[in-house]
């Protein structure tokens, strides 16, 4: 049973793990296009930096869940 719940949290912080690589990405061409001139909107620029900055946030808290189920996975070892 204890394995079982081992192997369910590593799954966790694997797949956390990922979201927060895939948010920071996507953030970070969101932010490198908003350097590009011409390509946004002047109007629409706060939008995207807001955008950015929410999903700059998704990642360190996918990220910060990842370490807690790895701490979790350590503590029982």
């Amino acid at each position: 049973m204890l394995d079982e719940q081992k192997q369910h949290w590593l799954g966790k912080a694997r797949d956390y793990k990922a979201y927060s690589l895939v948010l920071f990405a996507v953030s970070a061409f969101l932010y490198i296009g908003t350097w590009i001139p011409d390509a946004i909107d002047e109007a629409r620029r706060p939008l995207v930096l807001g955008a950015v900055f929410i999903l700059m946030l998704a990642s360190i808290f996918f990220s910060h869940r990842s370490n807690v189920y790895v701490r979790k996975i350590e503590e029982d070892v």
